[in-house]
């Protein structure tokens, strides 16, 4: 590897990264696992907590473990731990000092658009992305069951943000496979992100025997990075909706997709049909994706022959590449 490359961990730890949906968060803590990290993620009196998984007295298991008034309390001896990660009571010996090791890794753990949030290193390198849509009350939201993929997040990323395959992958779906020319579009730098825009003549799907129809639906790509995703679609048959696809790294080679749609609540039936669809969209992204080489995401392009079609991947990858790399992010180089 080039010596000026991060380690994966170094490169993105200071990124905030989801670890679970909200609802998915009750009364019971909940394990996690980011950048090769093992977490346990429960609901403290003040809000989300986030604290390495095993406790530090005997290594039990912390996802057993109960919240309680003062911090998460271990199932095997009761050590209670606060959100900061120390130990702030030990039954068998109440009255004894409790030992300054006795403590916990503890991470930066917020909640907001429905999903809770992990930055592991001490101070977060970008805010959150803004979607302003996810908390003003004009949107719904649904989202599809937790995606576990076997390929980095970067490589995720660049499927969702591929012009170039949508009649390819995406017949019998969405994908038109009598438009495979990629018409001339542009990629806008935006403050830690990209932003592009292209016209596409999807085939709307068929319903009630009635043959698909083309929808040329317009597509706005925004990327927050290291791995967000958003795509607002504008169909002219339908109605506007927007995906997001935030890729969260278990390890190099290896993520979890957090995706989710927002719609006008008064869209019916929407959620059922998009839960339907995207899954079927997924999983034809997922077999081509899990089937790459190298399941890491690539640095450069030294292995590959990349034309203008491939834009904005081209230019995401070269993002990610200088964040690896700790280097300023540069504008597109390709016209």
């Amino acid at each position: 590897m080039d010596r000026d490359v991060r380690p994966y961990h170094e490169a993105f730890a200071a990124f905030w990264h989801p670890v679970a949906f909200s609802s998915e968060l009750g009364e019971r803590p909940l394990p996690a696992r980011l950048l090769e990290t093992d977490l346990v993620v429960w609901r403290s009196e003040s809000g989300v907590a986030a604290t390495q998984r095993y406790c530090a007295h005997r290594g039990a298991d912390l996802c057993g473990g109960t919240p309680v008034a003062d911090g998460l309390r271990c199932a095997f001896h009761g050590w209670t731990y606060g959100r900061d990660g120390r130990c702030v009571r030990v039954p068998s010996q109440p009255a004894a000092p409790i030992p300054d090791r006795a403590r916990l890794a503890s991470y930066r753990c917020i909640e907001r658009y429905g999903l809770v949030w992990v930055c592991l290193a001490p101070e977060p390198a970008a805010p959150l992305p803004e979607w302003p849509e996810l908390e003003d009350g004009s949107q719904a939201v649904v989202p599809l069951p937790l995606l576990d993929w076997d390929v980095s997040a970067g490589r995720m990323l660049e499927i969702v943000l591929d012009v170039a395959h949508l009649s390819w992958v995406h017949d019998g779906t969405f994908g038109n496979p009598a438009q495979t020319e990629v018409p001339a579009y542009a990629v806008e730098p935006l403050p830690g992100g990209l932003r592009a825009q292209i016209r596409y003549p999807a085939l709307s799907p068929s319903i009630d025997g009635v043959p698909p129809r083309v929808d040329r639906t317009t597509l706005t790509y925004e990327v927050t990075f290291p791995f967000t995703a958003r795509l607002h679609f504008k169909p002219t048959l339908f109605y506007t909706h927007a995906v997001y696809a935030v890729a969260s790294p278990v390890s190099e080679v290896k993520m979890r997709c957090f995706y989710f749609a927002s719609y006008h609540p008064k869209i019916r039936n929407f959620a059922d049909m998009f839960v339907k669809s995207e899954l079927a969209i997924l999983e034809q992204d997922r077999r081509v994706a899990e089937a790459q080489s190298p399941k890491a995401h690539p640095l450069d392009f030294a292995g590959e022959v990349h034309v203008k079609a491939d834009l904005l991947p081209i230019e995401y990858r070269r993002a990610v590449a200088a964040l690896r790399r700790g280097q300023p992010l540069a504008g597109p180089v390709m016209e």
